[in-house]
């Protein structure tokens, strides 16, 4: 998966609202951030102080992975959330 197909996957199942493309901080949250650092992927999940919760935090060697492990855990946190549309 590229980063058009994640982009549209997230639009179409209504992802955006837990999605942070970037490094956590004070507006990510309760959300999903997925980031690039220094050639390595990271996706983790924040809590509602947007600190990291630890047992979400993982490492990818390639975009393509960390875009499938951001997208189940965007739709872990939307059936979570109840949220329907």
């Amino acid at each position: 998966m590229n980063e058009a197909e994640f982009d549209a996957i997230v639009t179409d199942e209504r992802l955006g609202r837990w999605l942070a493309k970037s490094k956590p901080g004070g507006t990510t949250a309760n959300k999903v951030c997925v980031f690039e650092e220094n050639g390595v992927w990271f996706t983790v999940t924040t809590d509602e102080r947007a600190g990291i919760i630890e047992s979400t935090r993982r490492s990818f060697a390639d975009e393509y992975e960390a875009l499938a492990d951001a997208l189940e855990g965007l739709r872990f946190l939307k059936d979570l959330s109840g949220f329907r549309a």
